[in-house]
């Protein structure tokens, strides 16, 4: 099938899915139709395990939509599709490049569209019809649509004229969602790679050419490599001894200082970040110290050695402060804010692990940024997935009997979860009731829009937790 009836299939189904619709089992379905359209071409031996790798992120994605509907599982959905789209046409563009491609393509769309001879048929040249069908009717009517809701939009007496025509639809809406629908099909499927990213895609492998491993180049050339790398061993003695200092004064402020409760939260969540970046830092002096010549100095050994160190440090800081809010939530209980510093305290100690792979393994940086925004696209799927809601609630509900009610009612998808709970309790009663209308308005909705999550709701009849 070719790329321009792909882009129609694509412009067609996104109208009928959405057309007089909100956002539901549409969004999904749409997903899995663009999935499929993206199967249709033949996947190389080689590329079968990373085809079927993001296979299972779109359908996950698309059934976590279909259950939840939150922005987390939408931008989930939308990677995944994104990143599908990019790696099953070229997979040899590597995943850095991405987000380039995508600003460079949605951004340029006007001037991609009007370039007829990159994506219309060569074919058009001999076929007459076509011709008249795309000189007399398309690109008229397609003008046509653009004024006429740029007109309408901007004079009342000449959009009630429009809107007096007895059409049986919303011609605006049918309009819009045409163009939308054409817009993200046509930049899902024509995509623009400028030759300057193919070069920089060209040199992004993850091993070090021939000629990288044999000549040992400094990085200035006003700064021969021995002092670089005398430099680079000072530097990290000084940082080392600097982080020892900060350790130390890190965990007595955490275990062994009075704060008030007060102030408590906003104090780690405050360090979290300050750990963080300084990790960011971290990975940031050892990639530039690593980006070549030391991986192969044999004179380097120092280096290496210290940088294993700081790497070690880091990694005990990190496990501080995992341990630290593991105890602020066995005091205080749980929310997102708190699972999220356990979320990035994870990545941070995926970084670093990959960053001493980097070194040990003698790779490159881009091997390095490669793998990290891997593991962050993964981690984002999986987290759309899961129902923090209810982990939140269910923790506190178990481990603390003196609840922030309030922001337990805050949650989206905890309903059954409270009722089961909190049903024979007076004071729920009145939470409970306009939780009941919401619930009934959301599965009053069609199909289309609906959420499969609110269908599996029942907050009148006891229920097993």
């Amino acid at each position: 099938m070719k790329k321009i009836s792909k882009v129609w299939i694509g412009t067609l189904s996104f109208v009928f899915l959405f057309y007089n619709q909100g956002t539901g089992l549409n969004v999904a379905f749409l997903g899995l139709i663009v999935w499929f359209l993206l199967s249709l071409k033949a996947v190389r031996k080689e590329e079968k395990n990373m085809f079927w790798l993001l296979s299972f992120c779109c359908f996950l994605s698309s059934f976590s939509f279909a259950w939840y509907g939150d922005a987390i599982s939408f931008f989930a959905l939308v990677f995944s599709l994104l990143v599908f789209g990019l790696q099953s046409q070229y997979p040899r563009i590597k995943i850095l490049l991405y987000p380039v491609l995508w600003f460079i393509n949605y951004t340029g769309f006007i001037f991609k569209f009007f370039s007829f001879k990159h994506w219309l048929p060569k074919k058009i040249t001999g076929n007459d019809f076509f011709k008249r069908l795309l000189a007399m009717v398309l690109i008229p009517g397609f003008l046509l649509f653009i004024f006429i809701v740029l007109y309408a939009s901007s004079s009342d007496i000449f959009y009630s004229f429009f809107e007096a025509i007895p059409f049986n639809f919303n011609f605006f809406e049918l309009v819009f969602l045409t163009c939308l629908g054409f817009f993200l099909s046509f930049n899902l499927w024509f995509v623009f790679i400028p030759k300057s990213v193919i070069r920089i895609n060209n040199q992004l492998g993850i091993n070090f050419s021939s000629s990288k491993q044999t000549q040992l180049k400094p990085t200035f050339s006003f700064l021969e490599i021995n002092f670089e790398r005398k430099s680079g061993e000072i530097s990290l003695i000084v940082l080392n001894i600097l982080l020892i200092f900060f350790i130390i004064t890190y965990n007595y402020e955490q275990f062994f200082s009075i704060v008030k409760t007060g102030s408590l939260s906003d104090e780690i969540h405050q360090r979290v970040a300050t750990l963080i970046f300084s990790i960011v830092m971290a990975i940031g002096v050892i990639m530039f110290y690593f980006k070549s010549t030391f991986n192969f100095d044999k004179k380097a050994g120092l280096l290496k050695h210290l940088s294993y160190l700081w790497i070690i440090l880091n990694s005990l800081l990190t496990i501080s402060a995992f341990v630290k809010n593991t105890e602020y939530i066995s005091d205080f209980g749980l929310t997102y804010k708190r699972i999220g510093v356990y979320i990035f305290l994870f990545l941070s100690l995926t970084g670093l692990l990959t960053t001493y792979l980097k070194i040990h393994c003698q790779k490159t940086n881009a091997f390095l940024l490669t793998r990290m925004l891997r593991i962050f696209f993964f981690t984002f799927i999986i987290a759309g997935f899961m129902n923090f809601s209810w982990i939140v609630t269910k923790y506190n509900i178990t481990f603390h009997k003196t609840q922030d009610t309030g922001y337990l009612r805050s949650l989206n998808f905890n309903k059954q979860l409270l009722f089961n709970t909190y049903k024979n309790d007076p004071i729920w009663q009145k939470y409970f009731e306009s939780e009941r209308q919401e619930i009934n308005n959301e599965k009053s909705k069609n199909l289309l829009s609906s959420h499969l999550y609110f269908s599996t709701l029942n907050l009148n009849n006891k229920t097993a937790d």
